[in-house]
């Protein structure tokens, strides 16, 4: 009887590595190259398995009595009688190979919707990267120069970030090619300026921010965003390489992102005996950008008196522990005092110390 049985080989993460197809029943599998499918896995025995129909007219992979058996669903199989229903979408484990066995009749997913921008390759987004990088590379040298600065320096900060941006790129997509057989170098090389970009817009527009509206959290923590904000651009750089699992991806980038925000308040908590990485607003903008409230001149000495008072207060304390010692010495500790012994290189005093001419002596 004719079948047309697909088995395929499939990698830890489900893809699929092989697909043959028998068209006879039964199937034999294991190293042994009177196979129909020949296993190159030295946990797999020269015959390890076959697939072949019941009585029911059901397909079942069967154990021919390997050492490490059939394994399915947490279920070891290395009886010469044990056997499985095949389920088009189970997976078994014959050593170290996982295969799946399906059938021509099997109906297969709907057709996903293709959100891929196939215009958004090659030249386009490279060119639009460069030019990101461009007008990020000129506004943020104007902003930092405070003095005429000269044509040179312009140049060499352009020439170094466009070194960092297109060094970087190159890396990942050496990675995609290696992996995926798909380079993609101009939309890696976007992703890397879209993150510089971001993160040079977040460094002026957050301490813009903080310093108008007194919220001094964005500027006195404002590593934490940029850790962030590089976890967000390796994930885009992870999808374009090819990564299959992008809700996995997300948890392991987001750990790692938390991870280093408790490192490094850690560091600084051990530094500075606080959690923030600065302990006060660096950067000050012309009045006029204030938006919050002002504050009179009485709160401020109000919480200049309260300062203060908790220094004079932390003084005093210190001065205390100062000057209280911990333990005190024992008086009868110091009062005994072995007496000295004559070494004989000092002559004893034999002269009798005359008498007081207030005491009377005995005749």
């Amino acid at each position: 009887m004719s079948h047309s049985i697909f088995v395929e080989q499939l990698t830890p993460d489900g893809e699929v590595l092989h697909r043959s197809k028998v068209t006879h029943l039964p199937i034999t599998i294991g190293r042994a190259y009177d196979n129909d499918i020949i296993l190159d896995d030295p946990h797999t025995a020269a015959h390890h398995a076959h697939i072949e129909l019941n009585q029911l007219d059901e397909l079942i992979i069967s154990d021919l009595g390997s050492y490490n058996g059939i394994t399915f669903a947490n279920t070891r199989a290395n009886t010469r009688e044990s056997f499985f229903v095949v389920g088009g979408d189970d997976v078994y484990r014959l050593g170290h190979t996982r295969l799946r066995i399906r059938t021509a009749d099997y109906k297969v997913a709907a057709e996903v919707t293709d959100s891929t921008n196939h215009r958004w390759e090659g030249v386009l987004p490279a060119f639009t990267g460069l030019a990101l990088l461009l007008v990020t590379g000129l506004l943020s040298t104007w902003l930092a120069d405070l003095s005429q600065g000269t044509l040179s320096k312009y140049l060499l900060e352009l020439v170094s970030v466009f070194g960092f941006a297109i060094g970087w790129s190159g890396i990942w997509a050496l990675f995609g090619k290696l992996f995926t057989g798909h380079a993609r170098f101009g939309r890696h090389l976007f992703i890397a300026s879209a993150g510089l970009a971001f993160l040079e817009l977040w460094e002026h527009l957050s301490s813009l921010v903080a310093y108008a509206f007194s919220w001094e959290s964005l500027q006195t923590f404002s590593v934490h965003p940029i850790i962030f904000i590089c976890a967000l651009v390796l994930y885009f750089h992870f999808l374009t390489a090819g990564n299959k699992r992008p809700n996995r991806l997300k948890m392991y980038l987001a750990a790692i992102a938390i991870l280093g925000s408790a490192i490094n308040m850690t560091k600084e908590y051990q530094a500075s005996n606080h959690l923030s990485d600065q302990l006060y607003m660096s950067r000050l903008y012309p009045p006029s950008v204030r938006i919050s409230r002002d504050h009179t001149l009485e709160e401020f000495m109000a919480d200049m008196e309260s300062l203060k008072a908790n220094v004079d207060e932390a003084r005093k304390d210190n001065a205390d522990n100062a000057s209280n010692p911990k333990e005190s010495a024992k008086p009868e500790d110091s009062e005994k005092v072995a007496p000295e012994k004559n070494t004989g290189d000092e002559p004893e005093n034999t002269t009798a110390e005359p008498a007081s001419p207030d005491k009377k002596t005995d005749p």
